[in-house]
């Protein structure tokens, strides 16, 4: 990263971000340009990053006394100034070593070398598409890539991706999506309040920063506008062919390429033909209504959360919301103000974490320093992942030796357990019949931890009901639940979740072996590294069986590995002239043998747990058993031995 830069701005400007900005990140910076070793000295050392401590944003002053405080301050502001006035070169970018010796200072912790080599390429300091990038640019050049084509399906974050590097490498290929805009979950989803609930800095790709969002949690609106302008910045836009459902895919083995059905919205039907398929339909993207008896009775107005509809007013209505997961979490304060009244329907509840900064701005100064001080937007990405991503991972496995596992997987996963059931009690005061419907009776990490949007407060209100009674049926004029009662409702609202367990449904694809994928998994969907699947060749699967994350980090960073990974296998298949990468039955086998083995022994894999996480032999299906980083370790590099290639 050896680059001149520019730095803007009057000392004001200057003297105002340095108020906002996060101090041992500062420093970090501050080391980086200055042989004056000082800056990592003890005597400006941070405080350790408390987990959980109400916020995954540590405080942005380190803790440091005022007087600290103030001399870190006033050395940034001269050595910036200097900077900025006489011009300067990038340092050279630092080596694994190095990282690691930052790093450790700004957050106070002893780290891998293995982490550290993660952050390199997480903060874009080391490119690591350089590990397929130079051999696909000159196999796509030569006669390999004439006419090697890839179909990428699904236009959301995955597919957007998946695109910007397929662009990158000079790979002929094209992205249907069944929506009328691009933008996946975040173009669907537009009840009340929608959001991220990972912090926004860390929710990018590594590759495409943004120094400008509004919020450290932002909203869907600008999520969206986040992707559409990806879209259109890396010129990927002409590649995509909205409102394009594909009905099915098949491998024609007398060609071997892959014929795909897609319906357009004029009601016409086209067949195209590709070498490779990507899939980027993700796990959440099919609504599910539970077959309630009754159902098609009912009078009112009724929707699933991930259908909005905007054009039914709740306002001075009787709303009921069926769920407790965590869009019914995000969107039930912002309807419970609207409604005369709000009832919520709840099978169990949720772990629910609070977090200060979920409505947090960011501040102008902040914004400032991520566009103009060279290096501060790398290691604030940095900081931030640290905190986020695998913090809280020793909560998630079970101690052999703890004898409560009834209700926590160890010592850890317990502690966690007693400070939010504190905080519950703290949200709820006196009302214990209220508190006694609240905590869950799983261990923490069971299910997603669930950001606290003031949603225990509005269980409070009195024009609040929350209902653990089981629905019994539906009527004309509402719901029956088990105890006989019947509550009455203008508006229903189903956040009842996704189709989840039936990766790639309701597409029909079709492998060698002429079966149907969706006939061949059943309730036990099995890939390898949730990817690649047997009798299935040339087809990878983003955000496939056992890739889901749960206990913390970002989606994004999970596609980025995964795309990472496939654009290799695309290599390995170019330098075969475009023939057949497979994996082997052996060797998905024995993944996921590790899979369940691991899943077991994880908060998630508890026997007190029910969800959408299993199938209905309690096996998980949709979750990762690794960490985030050990699952970056193991999509890093592609595996020619590993595959059958033909």
């Amino acid at each position: 990263m050896m680059m001149d830069f520019n730095i803007p701005g009057d000392d004001n400007e200057l003297r105002a971000a340095l108020n906002d900005v996060n101090l041992p990140t500062l420093l970090v910076v501050m080391a980086q340009f200055s042989d004056d070793g000082r800056w990592l000295s003890d005597r400006f050392r941070p405080e350790p990053i408390q987990v959980p401590d109400g916020s995954i944003f540590p405080d942005d002053t380190g803790n440091y006394s005022s007087e600290i405080a103030t001399e870190i301050r006033a050395g940034a502001f001269e050595l910036i100034r200097t900077l900025r006035d006489a011009g300067g070169t990038m340092p050279p970018t630092p080596d694994v070593k190095k990282m690691r010796q930052l790093m450790e200072f700004s957050t106070a912790e002893p780290l891998e070398d293995e982490f550290c080599a993660m952050l390199l390429e997480e903060t874009n300091f080391v490119n690591r598409d350089n590990t397929w990038k130079p051999k696909l640019e000159k196999l796509t050049r030569g006669a390999a890539g004439e006419n090697f084509s890839v179909i990428v399906v699904g236009a959301g974050m995955s597919g957007i991706c998946t695109g910007i590097k397929l662009s990158e490498a000079g790979i002929d290929y094209t992205i249907l999506e069944k929506n009328a805009a691009v933008g996946g979950t975040w173009y669907e989803n537009s009840y009340p309040d929608c959001g991220v609930d990972t912090p926004n800095h860390f929710y990018s790709y590594s590759f495409e920063r943004n120094a400008n969002w509004s919020g450290y949690f932002s909203k869907r609106d600008e999520l969206h506008g986040y992707f559409e302008r990806c879209t259109d910045q890396f010129g990927i836009r002409d590649n995509i062919q909205l409102n394009s459902d594909v009905q099915k895919m098949q491998f024609d083995a007398g060609s071997q390429t892959w014929r795909v059905t897609v319906n357009r919205q004029d009601g016409s039907t086209d067949t195209l033909t590709a070498n490779a398929v990507i899939s980027a339909v993700g796990q959440l993207n099919r609504p599910v209504i539970p077959a309630f008896d009754g159902l098609e009775t009912f009078e009112g107005e009724s929707f699933h959360s991930a259908r909005w509809q905007h054009d039914v007013s709740l306002k001075g209505k009787r709303v009921a919301v069926i769920g407790t997961g965590c869009s019914a979490v995000q969107l039930v304060p912002k309807t419970a103000e609207m409604a005369s009244h709000l009832t919520v329907f709840q099978r169990s509840p949720h772990w629910i974490s609070p977090n200060k900064d979920y409505y947090r701005a960011v501040e102008t100064g902040l914004k400032w320093a991520l566009n103009h001080i060279p290096l501060y937007a790398e290691f604030h990405r940095a900081r931030m992942i640290f905190g986020f991503m695998d913090r809280s991972w020793p909560a998630v496995p079970s101690d052999p030796a703890w004898d409560h596992k009834d209700r926590a997987m160890s010592e850890v996963n317990d502690m966690l357990r007693e400070s939010l059931t504190e905080y519950i009690s703290e949200q709820l005061g006196d009302q214990q019949e209220l508190m006694k419907k609240c905590v869950p009776e799983f261990p923490v990490f069971g299910k997603r931890l669930i950001i606290d949007n003031n949603w225990y407060q509005h269980m409070t209100r009195e024009d609040v009901s929350l209902v653990d009674e089981p629905i019994a049926r539906f009527h004309p004029k509402g719901i029956e639940t088990a105890d006989g009662e019947v509550h009455e409702f203008d508006v229903i609202v189903f956040a009842t979740g996704f189709n989840s367990n039936r990766f790639l449904w309701p597409m029909d694809v079709v492998g060698k072996s002429n079966v149907s994928l969706d006939d061949r998994w059943g309730e036990y969907p099995q890939a390898y590294k949730g990817m690649l699947v047997p009798d299935y060749p040339n087809l990878f699967c983003l955000y496939g069986p056992n890739t889901n994350i749960v206990h913390g980090g970002s989606i994004i960073y999970n596609t980025e590995c995964q795309v990472h990974y496939v654009m290799q296998c695309l290599g390995l298949m170019l330098e075969q002239r475009g023939k057949l990468l497979e994996i082997p039955q052996e060797a998905t086998d024995e993944y996921n043998e590790e899979v369940q083995k691991l899943s077991k022994n994880l908060a998630w894999g508890h026997p007190g747990v029910e969800s959408w996480y299993k199938n209905s032999d309690g096996k998980v299906v949709n979750n990762s058993p690794f960490s985030n980083l050990e699952y970056w370790s193991r999509t890093h590099d592609a595996e020619p031995d590993t595959y059958r290639m033909d």
